[in-house]
């Protein structure tokens, strides 16, 4: 077999994917949001960005544009401290001791207390005087 009759079809076949449609441009680029990245390590941290994110779909899913993560530390003695970044900001920081809260209503006021920090975050941005800034660098 001939090394070209070989890699023809594949060059062919990773042209026409790699190919961009027409009208499309590569400046305009849809984002994903909506999201909760779960950065936890324990029960209580995967229970808690569990019921948080289906607070979150279930009640603001006309204004849910934004990504969240959720992060823990784990402490023997004082339970674990989780906090959720919104654009690498901290919006929420708090510990849940082990046993002790209800962690789906727990999750239920941080998801209510992040969506007006995001929507303040999101009315800030409007008003910010930007014009000489990209949009990561303010």
């Amino acid at each position: 077999m001939n090394i070209r009759t070989f890699w023809r079809p594949l060059l062919i076949s990773c042209a026409l994917l790699c190919s961009a449609p027409q009208g499309y441009s590569a400046e305009i680029e849809d984002e994903i949001t909506g999201f909760t990245h779960d950065s936890t390590i324990t029960r209580v941290g995967h229970a808690f960005t569990q019921a948080l994110s289906s607070y979150r779909n279930l009640h603001f899913t006309a204004d849910n544009e934004y990504n969240l993560t959720v992060f823990e530390r784990p402490s023997a003695r004082w339970g674990s401290l989780i906090w959720v970044n919104l654009d690498d900001r901290e919006v929420y920081r708090r510990f849940l001791p082990p046993g002790k809260i209800d962690v789906s209503q727990e999750a239920q006021n941080a998801a209510q207390h992040i969506h007006q920090q995001a929507q303040q975050q999101k009315l800030q941005r409007l008003f910010m005087d930007t014009f000489d800034l990209d949009q990561d660098e303010f």
